[in-house]
């Protein structure tokens, strides 16, 4: 790995660090579907800046051959707006839950991908898939998604099937219609969603004058952003599915330091077994 793409890895890390201690604010203050409608309007936003440098028009061309991938991501943009809107609901309540779905989220997608997909996962990653599940329960019952409802708890299975979904989509349909108009369909059809159910004036007006929620949706952008442009262009998506799991240990320290959220003992111990459970999916 050259010194440019460990820097680059040190900046993915650091947005999804970043990334639900900006939210949370948001959805203190604020129900959460605003939390989707900003997202929505600074990705629409960052796809406009960046349409001229990476809209690549060949795939259109491929339009009829293609649709099938397009309706997959046009699926995905819908259902974006459940899983902001549900893991700003787990966020509130546990910054450490909402992060650590990723793990299984992750598990689920690639057990799909094997089954379906012939993606021809070895039996150790299949192991590592099923204790991520075991210990998705366990911390259920013992990490700090303890705390959380029994409505939160569904929307925190429900969150870790749609990522899952999600997973299964992007394996689909980024080799065909390419990473920037998977973002263009998807992230389209998320703001329709969100006008479709009503944007108000205030919303408005939070989403350009205050400035947690340009914070959070300027990062969430770059950080999108950042990681499908590096996986297709600069490093390996090994590389960079590894630095995005490093920064899940992380937020879940700090929200045992910050918002008393388990302890650091708890906190450490589930992050660190889920993410040496994701090495293998990562790099074998």
């Amino acid at each position: 790995m050259t010194l440019f793409q460990i820097l680059i890895g040190i900046l993915i890390i650091s947005v999804m660090v970043a990334r639900p201690f900006l939210y949370k604010p948001c959805v203190k203050y604020f129900p959460a579907e605003l939390s989707v409608t900003f997202t929505s309007i600074w990705l629409m936003i960052s796809l406009i800046i960046a349409f001229p440098i990476f809209f690549e028009v060949r795939y259109i061309h491929q339009f009829n051959t293609l649709l099938p991938y397009f309706i997959l991501s046009l699926s995905k943009g819908i259902l974006l707006w459940s899983v902001i809107k549900l893991q700003q609901v787990i966020n509130k309540e546990s910054t450490s839950s909402s992060v650590f779905l990723g793990f299984v989220a992750m598990a689920m997608g690639s057990l799909v991908n094997n089954l379906f997909f012939k993606e021809g996962l070895q039996i150790i990653q299949l192991m590592c898939i099923c204790g991520l599940g075991i210990l998705g329960l366990c911390f259920i019952s013992l990490g700090d998604a303890q705390r959380l409802s029994f409505s939160e708890k569904k929307d925190f299975f429900i969150v870790t099937l749609l990522m899952a979904s999600f997973s299964v989509i992007d394996h689909l349909c980024i080799p065909k219609i390419g990473w920037f108009l998977h973002i263009v369909v998807s992230s389209v059809t998320l703001f329709l969603v969100c006008f479709s159910r009503g944007i108000s004036k205030q919303d408005y007006f939070n989403v350009f004058r205050n400035k947690q929620i340009v914070l959070a949706g300027i990062v969430y952008c770059i950080s999108e952003f950042l990681v499908i442009y590096s996986s297709i262009n600069i490093m390996p998506v090994s590389f960079v599915t590894l630095f995005m799991r490093l920064a899940a240990p992380i937020v879940m320290i700090i929200s045992a330091v910050i918002y008393h959220e388990q302890s650091v003992k708890n906190q450490l111990s589930f992050s660190l077994l889920a993410f040496l459970l994701a090495l293998p999916l990562i790099f074998l």
